[in-house]
């Protein structure tokens, strides 16, 4: 159950922070907003198309999405879930911790071209400052 005064509909373009959007309906879907290198970045969590899961473009100024916002949700790992990275290929929807980022790996649309890229969603320097490293570290 989601409290009423937790969440509220809009475009993707009104997320702020680290924001879950779950489908209404058929035609949206469920995504995450991160913000990564400063921009708010969208991470679709279920198949788009053909695309699959752990497809992202950038989402400045993208009103033709739409959903219900959960704003400030937090990322927990699932200690059953770790695994040793093994030769070049890194899944989509691997997590990777690196100093204090934390980056997901996702096939990325840019303008004129799709690559497989690893993003920041969180950067553990900024959560350390707030004396919250729970869940993270």
């Amino acid at each position: 159950m989601i409290d009423p005064s937790e969440c509220f509909a809009a475009p993707i373009s009104a997320a702020q922070e680290m924001t879950l959007v779950l489908p209404r309906g058929d035609y949206e879907h469920r995504c995450l907003i991160v913000m990564s290198e400063g921009k708010p970045v969208v991470v679709c969590l279920d198949e788009l198309h053909q695309l699959g899961r752990f497809f992202a473009f950038e989402c400045d100024g993208q009103n033709s999405w739409n959903g219900l916002h959960i704003p400030g949700v937090r990322i927990e790992l699932d200690e059953a879930s770790l695994s040793e990275p093994q030769g070049h290929f890194i899944p989509r929807g691997t997590m990777e911790r690196s100093e204090d980022k934390l980056s997901l790996r996702v096939q990325f649309e840019r303008r004129f071209h799709s690559s497989a890229s690893s993003i920041t969603i969180l950067d553990v320097s900024v959560v350390r400052s707030f004396g919250s490293t729970r869940g993270v570290n």
